[in-house]
């Protein structure tokens, strides 16, 4: 199973960058909206670094581990999740487009491997549309919230 999304940005890559692997407002902001996002531990953050992450879907909070799997600014961030029911990865990619916009690339890849995760996956695919809706609606507001701090930070 494979989500993509694109979404052009009104502010330059190496500030776009540092605000999407801003993990320490993510960690202060957890809690909001039944989202919860905790470190494993308080060390700097590095490649192999993990949070425990719960998500609402359909009506149950989705609880599942996450390491950062690479890192080099300003241009990819990746995360992986891996369990004895399931592998999922995240790419983010950082293309500028010129010295003020840059592209935001993400893709998200799961692989199910047992069969109770099977049927969560099929039911994940017959919600596609709603879920892509939901992606492009997300990414927008994150974009947007992104550009209006650029521009008002006198840039």
């Amino acid at each position: 199973m494979q989500f993509k999304h694109s979404q052009v940005i009104e502010a330059p890559v190496d500030y776009v960058f540092t605000r999407a692997t801003d993990f320490k407002n993510f960690e202060a902001r957890s809690g909001t909206k039944d989202f919860k996002f905790a470190r494993h531990d308080n060390a700097p953050i590095r490649i192999g670094t993990r949070w425990n992450i719960s998500v609402p879907f359909r009506g149950r909070g989705r609880k599942f581990a996450a390491e950062l799997s690479e890192m080099v600014p300003p241009r990819t961030v990746s995360y992986k999740s891996t369990s004895a029911k399931y592998q999922a990865a995240l790419s983010l990619t950082f293309t500028p487009i010129n010295a003020t916009k840059c592209r935001l690339d993400m893709l998200v890849v799961a692989q199910s491997r047992s069969f109770a995760t099977t049927m969560v996956f099929n039911s994940i695919r017959l919600a596609r549309r709603r879920i892509n809706k939901r992606i492009v609606e997300t990414m927008g507001e994150f974009a947007e919230r992104i550009s209006e701090d650029y521009n008002n930070n006198g840039n």
